[in-house]
C-alpha cells in the first residue's frame, strides 16, 4: 500500500511540473527573481536628472520639440496597417474589400497634411 501511495504521489507531481500554466508561473518567477538580482533600485541623482543637449546641460523649458518627424511616423503606421490589410484580402471571395481597403488608402494619403502641399 505504501509504495502505490509514493507513485501516485510522484505521478501527480510529474502531472504537476508538466502543467503549462505551472512552467510558466516558475519561468515568471524566475525571471522576477534574477531581475531583482540584477538592477537593484536605484536613486537618481539631481545631476544625472537634469535635462541635457548634446551633452550640455540645458534648459528644459526653452528645450523646442518638432512633432514633425511624428507626422511621418504616424502615416507610416497608417499606411503599413492598410497595406497588411490589403495583402490579407486579397484571398477574399468577393472584390469589394480590397478596393474598399484601396480607398481607404487614398483618404489617407489625401487627408495627411505631411503630403499635402504646405502653402
Amino acid at each position: 500500500m505504501p509504495k502505490a501511495s509514493a507513485e501516485i504521489r510522484c505521478h501527480m507531481l510529474a502531472e504537476l511540473l508538466a502543467n503549462p500554466l505551472f512552467a510558466f508561473i516558475a519561468a515568471l518567477l524566475t525571471v522576477l527573481a534574477l531581475f531583482l538580482i540584477a538592477n537593484p533600485p536605484k536613486r537618481p541623482n539631481e545631476e544625472k536628472a537634469m535635462p541635457y543637449v548634446c551633452g550640455e546641460k540645458g534648459n528644459a523649458e526653452r528645450t523646442p520639440v518638432s512633432i514633425h518627424i511624428f507626422e511621418f511616423a504616424f502615416a507610416f503606421l497608417v499606411l503599413d496597417v492598410i497595406a497588411v490589410l490589403l495583402i490579407f484580402s486579397y484571398n477574399a471571395l468577393s472584390p469589394v474589400l480590397p478596393l474598399a481597403y484601396l480607398a481607404l488608402a487614398a483618404l489617407a494619403l489625401y487627408s495627411f497634411p505631411v503630403l499635402r502641399r504646405r502653402r
